[in-house]
């Protein structure tokens, strides 16, 4: 009997070790999801890889300010033979073919262009810097999604908690009907009013569990977890009340633009536009480029007429300095001048309408943190009356001094409270993150909070 009971609990070791708690599934808190999403979700990624695009937009830009090197080769079919090799002296014998190609190695070193190569460069640079506070603010809007997540499962958690209890109250008191019932001391009214509650908190229950697994998958994916192999996971956490002060809103204005990528990012899309005109500018001045070549010309050898002592292929060289001044361009000059002062002015428009979204952000999340505050002592105390209305409606009854609906009534007023109390945990909780995302502070920290 005993090795029997042996090989029982080895089995039942065995199969608690390979259920949903095993190694397989995996519970994260919050600095653990915040983490895995700013590592992994495709969207930071696609604005990390354009910091890096813009980074090699600044080695292009720079590259103006080098010597280019190319090698050029043609070949040439005329209708009549033309000479090969150019006349060095009067009366130099040469030779004539239709056929001639030409081979050759040019360097070009621009010197002057009117300031456009260090626009360009300067407009390189800005708009990495531009691509780096677009990354941030996404990762700022991923962090605040992933704890929004993170908190209504959290809430849906609390509420499934009150949910299932308040099923367990009403069925102990549903199983005190029945027994008052077989013994003709309840109405069988009173029965039937409680099965129907108790079926209406099962369909409850049934739609909360059905909303947590769907907040599961969306969290799932901002954390870029791919469907086909995405791990068992669940959130692991409690819902706390947190302390809200309520901080001065004309400080987190003041912080919010200083401080905000969005604002940031607005400014270095008008300094770029402002170069963008220095560069349009550029091109009413002359173009100044020095240049080398060195190249070998011939034609073919079964085709020509090479009378005596003639050259038939020829290496060369030249260098010089080439100066270029438009004087016609059909208006298209001063239209480009005109089109980047226009989109100078864009840039200040939108600058003005970030800072006035950014100001009315910080309102905004200034009137939730206060609300939230304020909803959260009404909610807390609200619990309280409604457990104490609870035991005073459940005492009454069993007296015979009141109804079965007014026990009803109290244990929904109950449930009302603890989802009331617990949504206002969660405003407040987000509240807070919505402000100093407002304000504009890292919220990637909570990422390092373990």
């Amino acid at each position: 009997m005993r090795i029997l009971w042996v090989h029982v609990l080895s089995l039942a070791l065995l199969l608690a070790s390979a259920g949903p708690g095993s190694a397989d599934s995996k519970t994260w808190d919050l600095p653990t999801c915040v983490a895995r999403a700013l590592e992994r979700n495709p969207e930071i990624r696609v604005l990390k890889l354009a910091v890096g695009e813009a980074d090699e937009e600044i080695s292009k830009s720079r590259a103006a300010f080098f010597p280019s090197l190319d090698l050029e080769s043609s070949y040439t079919r005329t209708g009549e033979p033309q000479r090969v090799v150019a006349a060095h002296a009067n009366n130099e014998p040469g030779v004539f073919d239709r056929d001639a190609f030409d081979t050759a190695l040019t360097a070009r070193l621009p010197l002057f262009e009117g300031g456009r190569r260090r626009a360009q460069v300067r407009i390189a640079e800005l708009g990495k810097a531009a691509a780096v506070s677009r990354f941030d603010a996404g990762r700022q809007d991923l962090v605040l999604n992933v704890a929004s997540g993170y908190y209504k499962i959290l809430q849906l958690d609390r509420v499934l908690e009150a949910t299932r209890g308040s099923r367990r109250a009403l069925a102990a008191q549903e199983e005190l009907v029945r027994h008052q019932l077989e013994v003709g001391r309840a109405a069988p009214v009173d029965h039937m009013k409680i099965q129907v509650r108790l079926a209406s908190l099962d369909q409850k229950i049934s739609s909360l569990e059905a909303d947590r697994r769907v907040l599961l998958v969306f969290l799932g994916r901002l954390m870029g977890l791919d469907l086909k192999s995405r791990p068992l996971f669940d959130i692991a956490g409690t819902l706390e009340t947190p302390h809200v002060e309520i901080p001065s809103m004309e400080e987190g204005v003041a912080e919010a633009l200083r401080a905000r990528p969005e604002h940031k990012t607005a400014v270095l899309n008008l300094d770029q536009a402002r170069q963008a005109v220095r560069a349009a500018l550029a091109d009413i001045y002359p173009r100044i480029q020095a240049f080398g070549r060195y190249g070998l010309r011939n034609g073919l050898p079964y085709d020509q007429d090479d009378p005596s002592g003639a050259i038939d292929h020829e290496d060369t060289w030249a260098a010089g300095i080439q100066a270029t001044l438009p004087l016609f361009r059909g208006g298209a000059v001063r239209a480009s001048i005109r089109q980047a002062r226009l989109r100078e002015k864009q840039a200040q428009e939108r600058l003005r309408a970030v800072d006035l979204q950014i100001r009315e952000e910080v309102e905004r999340a200034h009137a939730r943190l206060r609300d939230s505050a304020d909803r959260l002592q009404v909610t807390r105390s609200s619990v309280a009356v409604a457990e104490e209305t609870l035991r005073i409606e459940q005492d009454k009854y069993q007296a015979g001094k009141n109804t079965v609906n007014d026990v009803l009534d109290a244990q929904a007023a109950l449930l009302q409270a603890q989802v009331e109390y617990s949504q206002a945990q969660v405003d407040a909780q987000l509240a807070l993150l919505e402000w100093r995302r407002a304000v504009g502070e890292d919220l990637t920290r909570l990422a390092r909070a373990k």
